[in-house]
């Protein structure tokens, strides 16, 4: 508004000389030149229509032209001056509703507008804090002063404060924790005008910031205690897992010493029984039967320590394979002829299929798994039953499976016959022996070769157990 007001003062005042200059330049430059060329040429009647026409219209348009000039510059700068006003009450409006405290302070720092944002921090009326130092809100003493010095000086030189955190009391002397901004308010000369102050309560979100940081101090606390308890229990589960590779290195070493203790007189017994069999002058049915009897035993016992012996290096990552290209029916025909010798009653169908490809694994091993296979289809086979052997390939894995005809397994068994200890029958009237080894002995001597196993019942009666080997590349 005061902008306007100043722009429309330089121009009337332009317009108040210039106006009688331009009339008093037309004039004189009529009567120096045209007016005398007009009356010599003319006559004194045509200089006279002449003077009338140049001063009585002329004159009148021109004064016309400035007044109306002069109405258009009053016009506008009532309506800026209009605009001006509503802004001006806006922006009071907006402060006056303000939810934040705002302040105007003049030039010495005294509080000249007070919104209902400020009564309602701070509990003072307009009235009552009007032309009062803003130091009085910060506190009292000298600390308030200097804090309200440095805000001034600061303000000052760059213009603003923003974001200042800082004490506040109110009406009835409680603490007020506020995020203070200031602005310097400057006039048209740049001249300070004095400065507006917001204040924000953060009071709540200051309290808030502090249960936090004490609750990350206490959760801290607690996870370096957990933290500490933690590794005692890691030094003592450290502790307790040597003891336990301690004793189980100790188990391994008894089962080893026991196992192979076992074997030697197993060895001698089965060699004497051989020896007194041949060298026997008359045999009689008692001694045919108890010499197969004996002979069954010590081929039970000397399976059962095998099987012992290589679930220890098994589990004790012992176990060592000798993994080449194979052929299976080879090992298939030599495993049978084995076992024949020990069940003369019992016929085995052999797989007559030629051009199977070579399988990388260990022979040694893979008989083992196989005369296992055989004498579990042996001993639950009724008699007179046959053993069958199949074999079949892809173009990745080669395929053993040995089906007998006997019971079967219980579809709940089918997954967990190879784990250790585990017997379908765990009766004390089995009707074989066994110690649950020997099928997981077979699944963890396949795995270590790359294959599979699993067992299965067949539609018309008898389990089929198969196992797989990868093919040799």
């Amino acid at each position: 508004m005061n902008q306007a007001g100043s722009t429309l003062k330089q121009r009337v005042a332009i317009l108040r000389w210039m106006f009688p200059l331009v009339l008093a330049l037309l004039a004189l430059t009529y009567q120096l030149g045209p007016a005398r060329w007009i009356q010599s040429h003319y006559g004194d009647r045509a200089d006279f229509y002449v003077d009338i026409l140049l001063y009585g219209t002329l004159g009148p348009l021109l004064t016309f032209g400035a007044i109306t000039r002069i109405g258009v510059w009053l016009d506008e700068k009532e309506h800026a001056e209009r605009q001006a006003r509503t802004s001006e009450q806006r922006l009071a409006s907006v402060i006056a509703a303000s939810a934040d405290a705002i302040l105007i302070l003049d030039p010495q720092g005294n509080i000249e507008t007070w919104n209902r944002g400020a009564e309602s921090l701070f509990g003072y009326a307009a009235s009552q804090i009007d032309g009062c130092p803003l130091s009085d809100l910060l506190g009292s003493g000298g600390s308030a002063e200097v804090e309200f010095r440095w805000l001034a000086d600061t303000v000052r030189q760059a213009g603003f404060v923003r974001g200042h955190e800082t004490t506040c009391r109110n009406a009835s002397g409680t603490e007020i924790t506020v995020e203070l901004t200031a602005t310097l308010l400057t006039g048209e000369a740049r001249e300070p005008l004095g400065m507006s102050v917001i204040l924000r309560d953060i009071t709540d979100r200051k309290r808030r910031e502090e249960e936090i940081r004490q609750l990350n101090a206490s959760l801290n606390a607690q996870v370096a205690e957990r933290t500490h308890e933690l590794a005692e229990k890691v030094e003592q589960l450290a502790h307790a897992n040597a003891e336990l590779q301690k004793l189980d290195q100790m188990r391994s070493e008894f089962v080893s010493l026991v196992s192979h203790q076992i074997r030697a007189p197993l060895t001698n017994m089965r060699g004497a029984a051989e020896r007194m069999q041949a060298d026997c002058p008359a045999m009689t049915a008692t001694c045919t039967r108890m010499f197969t009897i004996l002979d069954q035993q010590v081929v039970r016992l000397d399976r059962l320590v095998q099987d012992v012996l290589n679930t220890a290096r098994l589990e004790a990552g012992e176990l060592v394979l000798d993994l080449e290209p194979i052929s299976a029916l080879p090992i298939v025909q030599q495993v049978v002829d084995q076992i024949r010798t020990r069940t003369s009653n019992r016929s085995f169908h052999l797989p007559t299929k030629t051009g199977l490809p070579l399988i990388f694994g260990d022979r040694h091993r893979m008989a083992e798994v196989l005369a296992n296979l055989l004498d579990n289809a042996d001993k639950y086979s009724p008699p007179g039953k046959e053993v069958v052997i199949d074999v079949r390939a892809d173009q990745t894995e080669v395929t053993l499976s040995v089906r007998d005809y006997g019971p079967g397994l219980p579809p709940g068994d089918l997954d967990r016959v190879f784990d250790k200890f585990y017997r379908a029958d765990n009766s004390d009237s089995q009707a074989t022996y066994g110690y649950g080894l020997g099928l997981y002995v077979c699944r963890r001597l396949v795995e270590a070769q790359s294959g599979r196993i699993w067992a299965e019942n067949a539609p018309d009666g008898g389990a089929v157990f198969s196992f797989t080997l990868p093919v040799a590349r």
